[in-house]
């Protein structure tokens, strides 16, 4: 028995993972788990996805794909983030996918590739208005001609990243970013390159622009049954779109102590908040070590039997207080959710960034990667 522990739903991964692949038009399902499959547990998230038929996952660094290679030896596996160029022999050897945005990448990848007679499997991650990491059109021409060059790597995808597309209030850019990448392959085609697996669309283009999806789709937030924005929620449901996500993610605790207190006490470091009137506080054996953001303080709430709890003072490195005067029975280690649904009530991903004006996706990547995923 844990104090503070994930649970992960595995029937509700399942169901998003087909909506998904539903609304892909038949594209290649690549399931994104770079973040620690954002929060969820990388291990656990793949090996269900795998039993359900995924079978291309991406991560945002090496250690992780070959994590996942040991998993799975014949799954493609796409490093979307940037590789240290001393480790180029180890992808090279377990056979993973590199994204390149530099020529001096592919130069040093060919050299590598070449010392063991391998074949380097890379995509070109294409700058169309992002302004991170990625090769500009203008430079594209070069980037080919050098591929020309380099024997030992294949050119298996080209890709890009939009910068504004759950947005769904004006798509006048994301429309640019998608001419821009779709005039990049075409410079591919007119230099004799096919790559078999052409990916721009995230959640919200998998879910909202189908003439996105190309012939790999990269499924990240919406698989975890979080929408990419309210927008797109909102859209989906004008739309009247076939789709319902299922949150795949449930934070628990325990209550580590009971104590009723009087009117006036404060509670907690700098004495930020003092009880308005005699209260029943409890301790929780977690905080911001765990992931739950100190901005929570005093404005956060938890589910306690049901009941919303109010978090009060600030939050500790690995504790925090509540208030469940309201809550008729309140034991020593009950359970407490902190993310998920308890009775008639949720506490979701969504709810908490609004009260701490960032959004769900840091929410639940920030969770502490040590903390135990259970699968239910």
């Amino acid at each position: 028995m844990e104090r503070t522990w994930i649970e992960i739903d595995e029937q509700a991964l399942i169901s998003n993972i087909k909506t998904l692949r539903a609304l892909s038009h038949g594209a290649n399902f690549c399931a994104i788990v770079k973040a620690n499959a954002y929060g969820h547990g990388v291990k656990e998230v793949a090996q269900i996805a795998s039993r359900v038929g995924v079978q291309s996952f991406g991560v945002d660094e090496l250690d992780d794909a070959i994590m996942l290679r040991e998993m799975f030896p014949s799954a493609q596996i796409i490093v979307l983030g940037y590789v240290l160029q001393h480790r180029y022999a180890e992808a090279v050897r377990c056979g993973i996918e590199l994204t390149l945005a530099d020529r001096d990448d592919i130069e040093e990848l060919e050299r590598v590739a070449a010392a063991t007679a391998s074949k380097a499997l890379i995509h070109l991650k294409i700058e169309t208005g992002t302004s991170r990491r990625g090769i500009l059109l203008e430079n594209l021409v070069d980037f080919l001609l050098e591929m020309k060059r380099s024997s030992h790597l294949s050119l298996c995808g080209i890709s890009t990243h939009f910068a504004n597309i759950e947005d769904t209030g004006n798509s006048e850019y994301a429309t640019l970013q998608f001419s821009r990448f779709t005039d990049a392959f075409h410079e591919l085609e007119n230099h004799n390159f096919k790559p078999l697996h052409v990916h721009c669309a995230c959640s919200a283009a998998i879910l909202l622009y189908p003439a996105t999806h190309g012939t790999l789709v990269r499924a990240g937030i919406a698989m975890y049954g979080i929408w990419p924005s309210e927008q797109v929620e909102q859209t989906i449901r004008k739309q009247s779109i076939n789709c319902e996500l299922r949150p795949v993610l449930k934070w628990k605790t325990r209550i580590a102590q009971v104590k009723f207190l009087p009117i006036g006490t404060p509670i907690g470091y700098g004495m930020t908040e003092k009880l308005k009137q005699r209260s029943r506080i409890a301790v929780l054996p977690v905080g911001y070590w765990d992931g739950y953001d100190r901005l929570l303080s005093s404005v956060g709430e938890v589910l306690v039997g049901g009941y919303r709890c109010k978090v009060i003072g600030r939050v500790c490195m690995n504790m925090m207080m509540i208030d469940v005067s309201a809550v008729p029975t309140v034991e020593k280690e009950q359970v407490v959710t902190l993310l998920g649904i308890d009775g008639r009530n949720e506490i979701s991903a969504t709810e908490i960034s609004r009260k701490i004006h960032t959004i769900p996706y840091e929410i639940v990547t920030r969770i502490n990667p040590f903390l135990p995923r259970r699968v239910i």
